[in-house]
């Protein structure tokens, strides 16, 4: 049998063409988005970019961790948090001791008109990185301050420095050129001062001796402080890390796209080769006929699988290891990597890929040849006229299987985080395609009918003909729509889904501010108190209401979950914004340790262990609860008095009653509908690059395999083309017939995915009812009948390209052209 299986393949190479491209593209797209995601492994790490020269570097805890368990089963699940703790005040003083040169790092927030960078340090903190003067010399009265270059400015310049202190003025001494990040330098004593004395660092660099040696005495010096010693690469912890955010999304993002390469990947393979051998019933009847047995065919089906398996998994491992690069790159593009990132060759991933890709061929094939090999002869020849059982139960119980997991996942969405909202509803539409391609069979005949209804009266042939092969062969049809199903089916169900939450995020949003304008920085790292101060005094205004934005992690069972904290006083919180309370008082939320917290986890009294976005530990008592929304799900509100000692000394956003003035020194005021609007355009634009990125080469790869499977299905068709021409149709009526059924197959794929959007929407609708003032469903209608056109002109095309070169050949060769 294996030598058939050759001569078979050589045979048929047209036939197995289709499933050679379905599963080596299909092997690409799984090995692209495999390697894209496994290069995200150490991406980032290296060597500091600040603390260069120094040998050791003692910096405040960045990390939160929740341990279980002990001895043998002691398990640790950590977070880095945004910021660090700041280091004791009397720590240099403890360090000063040591044989070294110690230099103490403050960074304060700040940014200059003209120049990079957005935090001050002091000049001794040049040091500890190279550099070279571009021009002027370094600051040496407290109104001086030096830049990082590129900038405009030259030595002698007066600039506008925003700072926690306000706005201020200073001279600009010099521009140094450095591979460090951009920061501002001034006098020690200065750079101190506009940190509010929060140390940041301290840099020790050996006299004399190794730096293993002072890594060791420095430990001993620190003991049991909230602090973490640092040597070699590990130096890097004590920066800021802006790629930390972004690696994080992409790592998320590519999650979600390599789940979703791997369902359409492995759905349209094995359709197409689960296809490609029930197309071939009669050759199987054929040799049952002439005493082959069960074995021997299924044999000869694997064979021939395993080879066109093996390499079409290697054409796609190499096209997916060329692939990957560019949509790295482009994902830092458009800002959701580091700018840095990119793809490099990582065997297992794409390892993996060719042994998914083969495994998922040869079950495919196998499954449709048991069924095969199990037929009598005779029985074979009849089937391979008429689909008599379509339904099997393998489709039975797979189908049931996929509604039974869609049906409790429905249920989630009234608890989900809206970060989880793509893998969330992507995972329910793959559930329900798989349903609704499971009960194809039983589905197709109706909606041929219900669609072909009007072509029942209608004269002429073509369409009696088009109609009755679409009824009748019902695994044909069925295995043409599949395509069209997941194509449409993921774009409408995500589409769709992901447009109605976010509608309903920003009604909810919309909803939440009574206030008439807000205030935002404007080329400053974030608001002052001497700018909210003056916010307060401008004529108009009766109420100005500060908050700070920042992270805070909860425990979740066995890890640290990050949460969002919001920093508000809670005295003025009512006077704008609409905040829904079940329990307790807003205007308890005051000094450092109270909290208010969404209804469910904590109650009225209770104590929240949480950590702080430096990284802190805090206990504070539950004054407030509040209702379940769906803005501000997973989110506490903290006392505005708790923020300064904790690295968040400026207001992200100033909340106005009353008649606001324009501008703010280092601010600007947008009318409340202005400011929701733009954050509503910022965010579509997000969610179109980000659909872009998950659905894109999906997509692409499912409108490939509509034109295959089609291509495939029509080449199969060149016997009964050949009946139909002996019988007196003309190549006109056959292509007008074809044509026909190309658009039913559409018809038929594209309202299977209807039913798995509507139900997948209408589950979404439903989860979020009562958690925002409105629930519209939003739909990008252009984009969704733009797909859907382009699924009905790739069918058409598909069937009528390859029909149209069959019936180019006389009836009688046409009729052989199978033998």
């Amino acid at each position: 049998m294996t030598g058939l299986a050759w001569h078979t393949i050589r045979a048929r190479k047209s036939s197995l063409a289709g499933s050679f491209i379905a599963l080596a593209l299909g092997v690409a797209l799984l090995a692209a988005m495999a390697l894209t995601l496994a290069s995200t492994i150490g991406a980032g790490r290296g060597g500091p970019d600040w603390y260069v020269t120094p040998d050791v570097v003692v910096a405040g805890t960045n990390t939160v961790s929740v341990t279980t368990g002990s001895g043998e089963d002691r398990e640790t699940e950590s977070l880095r948090t945004t910021a660090s703790r700041a280091l004791p005040a009397d720590l240099p003083d403890r360090l000063s001791t040591m044989d070294a040169d110690v230099v103490v790092d403050y960074a304060g927030p700040a940014t200059a008109d003209g120049a990079p960078g957005d935090t001050v340090h002091p000049w001794s903190a040049a040091t500890l990185h190279p550099y070279t003067w571009s021009a002027g010399g370094p600051p040496r009265a407290p109104t001086d301050i030096a830049l990082s270059g590129p900038s405009g400015h030259r030595p002698g310049d007066r600039i506008t420095v925003h700072t926690l202190r306000g706005t201020e003025e200073f001279t600009v001494s010099g521009v140094l050129d450095s591979a460090a990040p951009p920061a501002l330098y001034a006098t020690d004593a200065v750079a101190a001062t506009l940190a509010s004395g929060r140390i940041h660092a301290v840099a020790l660099t050996a006299r004399s001796g190794d730096a293993g040696a002072l890594a060791g005495r420095v430990r001993a010096a620190v003991g049991d402080a909230p602090a973490q010693v640092l040597t070699g690469n590990d130096r890097r912890k004590a920066e800021p890390d802006p790629d930390g955010e972004k690696l994080e999304v992409a790592i998320s993002l590519l999650a979600t796209t390599c789940g979703l390469a791997g369902f359409v990947s492995i759905f349209v393979v094995s359709g197409t080769f689960g296809y490609a051998v029930a197309a071939r019933r009669r050759e199987f009847g054929l040799l049952r006929t002439a005493g082959a047995t069960p074995r021997q065919v299924r044999r000869l089906v694997l064979g021939e699988a395993l080879a066109v398996g093996v390499l079409a998994s290697l054409a796609g491992g190499a096209l997916g290891t060329v692939l990957a690069p560019p949509f790295a790159h482009w994902l830092a593009r458009i800002e959701f990597a580091p700018s840095n990132f990119t793809a490099h060759f990582i065997f297992w991933p794409v390892a993996s890929a060719f042994g998914v890709g083969l495994a998922v061929a040869l079950t495919g094939a196998w499954l449709a040849a048991r069924r095969a090999g199990r037929v009598r002869p005779v029985e074979a020849l009849r089937e391979a006229a008429l689909d008599r059982r379509p339904m099997t139960l393998a489709r039975w119980v797979v189908g049931l299987a996929a509604i039974g997991g869609a049906v409790p996942m429905i249920a989630v969405f009234s608890s989900m985080r809206s970060a989880d909202a793509t893998a969330l509803v992507l995972l329910v539409g793959m559930m329900l395609i798989v349903a609704c391609a499971m009960f194809a069979p039983l589905l197709i005949p109706p909606l041929v009918g219900l669609l072909t209804a009007p072509l029942s009266a209608a004269r002429g042939a073509a369409g009696m003909l088009a109609r009755h092969g679409a009824r009748t062969s019902v695994r044909r049809t069925a295995a043409t729509a599949a395509p069209i199903l997941v194509t449409v089916g993921i774009a409408g169900s995500t589409l769709v889904s992901l447009g109605t939450l976010y509608a309903a995020l920003e009604s909810a949003a919309r909803d939440r501010i009574v206030a008439e304008a807000i205030a935002v920085p404007d080329g400053s790292p974030g608001l002052s108190d001497p700018a909210i101060a003056a916010l307060r005094a401008t004529p108009g205004i009766t109420a100005a209401v500060p908050t700070t934005d920042t992270p805070v992690y909860v425990r979740d069972g066995d890890s640290p979950e990050d949460w969002s904290g919001r920093y508000i006083s809670g005295p003025d919180a009512a006077s704008v914004l609409n905040l829904p309370l079940v329990a307790g008082d807003l205007t308890a939320l005051v000094g450092t340790d109270t909290i208010a917290v969404p209804e469910g986890r904590w109650g009225l009294g209770d104590t929240a262990d949480l950590w702080l976005g430096d990284s802190t530990p805090v206990r504070l008592r539950v004054v407030a609860v509040l209702a379940p929304q769906l803005d501000l799900a997973d989110t506490v509100l903290l006392p505005w008095d708790l923020r300064a000692s904790h690295g968040q000394p400026l207001a992200s956003t100033v909340y106005l009653r009353g008649t606001p003035p324009a501008t703010v020194d280092g601010a600007v005021v947008v009318a409340t509908g202005n400011y929701v609007s733009a954050a509503d355009e910022e965010q579509a634009r997000i969610n179109r690059l980000a659909s872009i990125a998950v659905l894109g080469m999906a997509l692409l790869y499912t409108g490939i395999a509509i034109a295959n499977t089609l291509v495939m299905a029509t080449a199969d068709r060149s016997r009964e083309l050949a009946t139909l021409r002996l019988t007196g149709a003309t190549p006109r009526q056959l292509l007008r017939m074809i044509g026909i059924e190309a658009v039913l197959v559409t018809c038929v794929g594209v309202l299977l995915a209807g039913v798995v959007t509507l139900v997948t929407v209408a589950g979404m609708r439903s989860g979020l009812a009562g958690l925002a003032p409105s629930v519209p469903i939003t739909a990008p209608w252009p984009a969704l009948a733009g797909i859907a056109l382009a699924c009905l002109v790739t069918a058409v095309l598909g069937s009528l390209i390859p029909a149209t070169l069959l019936l180019r050949r006389r009836p009688i060769e046409l009729a052989g052209i199978r033998e």
